[in-house]
């Protein structure tokens, strides 16, 4: 990437794939494959920022873009064609494909989720499904397992099966999640101003907690199938200062690798945890903690 150009201001990865999207300054938003690192598309969209409302499916074919003034939700393919829009969907925090990329999970301002076709855009209305997740703010899928995680919003963390049957529940150490990734048999957490724990997920009890300094948490937490170690971002949010990657051992919680990261303002894991991608287009080796080059954001990259 262009070193005098802005940096994205966000960017939206997906667990197995290799497109990548990026938010950039008035909604404009860039998709990019990893695999060449050149960008394959460049379109002007509504998104609006201040929650996680871009997201990539799992087979790479869709980009969902979500705005919290207008109400839109718009799911276009990877050329920016739109395929359809919502103009009904309200106070959208946070837009997340399911894992068979089926589903289009929506996280509303008020505690409550929405599942929508992504065929169609159709909202799918199942009273159970509803019921079970009044106030809930979020609900994330396990790639390895057939286990979810429920956040509400001022209650304790839910662990269900794919029905959503109660399995255990998992007290939070602060007031708000940040992040979730899951590796087989376990589940991490990081919590603002608080620990990343580990979680078994079967039963819910607690595996290792690793604490930081007064002043910093971990922004982002993922999994790197090549290493078998949970990763997190660390950050000083109250005296600001730099990004750290940290590699955990997932059966202890011991730290193996620390790697300082270059700024930016949102990161992203992808490739099964082994790549990190930023906003400034810079990708690392989670692995070795290498720095693999940038994407190409040269003017005529766009195909």
């Amino acid at each position: 990437m262009d070193e005098t150009r802005k940096p994205f201001r966000h960017v939206a990865t997906s667990f197995d794939g290799s497109a990548v999207a990026f938010g950039a300054s008035k909604g404009v938003v860039h998709i990019f494959d990893l695999a060449t690192g050149a960008r394959v598309s460049r379109f002007d969209s509504d998104l609006d920022f201040g929650g996680s409302r871009l997201a990539i499916d799992p087979n790479g074919v869709f980009c969902a873009i979500a705005s919290y003034n207008s109400n839109n939700l718009t799911l276009t393919d990877m050329q920016g064609e739109q395929l359809w829009q919502r103009t009904d969907v309200d106070e959208v925090q946070k837009v997340r494909f399911s894992l068979d990329g089926n589903t289009l999970l929506c996280s509303h301002h008020r505690g409550i989720i929405s599942q929508l076709d992504v065929q169609t855009g159709e909202t799918l209305r199942f009273n159970w499904f509803k019921k079970v997740l009044y106030g809930a703010k979020d609900l994330v899928e396990s790639p390895y397992d057939e286990y979810l995680v429920i956040d509400s919003v001022e209650r304790d963390i839910r662990i269900t099966d794919r029905r959503l049957k109660h399995v255990a529940t998992v007290k939070r150490k602060s007031f708000a999640v940040i992040d979730y990734a899951f590796s087989p048999e376990f589940m991490c957490i990081s919590e603002s101003g608080g620990p990343v724990t580990c979680y078994h997920v079967e039963t819910g009890k607690e595996v290792w907690e690793l604490s930081f300094p007064d002043g910093v948490h971990a922004l982002d937490v993922g999994y790197n199938e090549d290493s078998k170690h949970f990763l997190a971002i660390s950050w000083p949010y109250e005296k600001g200062g730099p990004f750290t990657l940290l590699a955990i051992a997932r059966h202890n919680g011991n730290i193996v690798t620390e790697t300082r990261l270059p700024d930016a303002v949102d990161f992203g894991f992808v490739n099964r945890g082994t790549r990190l991608v930023l906003t400034t287009g810079e990708i690392i080796c989670t692995t070795k903690g290498e720095h693999l080059g940038a994407l190409d954001d040269s003017p005529g990259s766009a195909k």
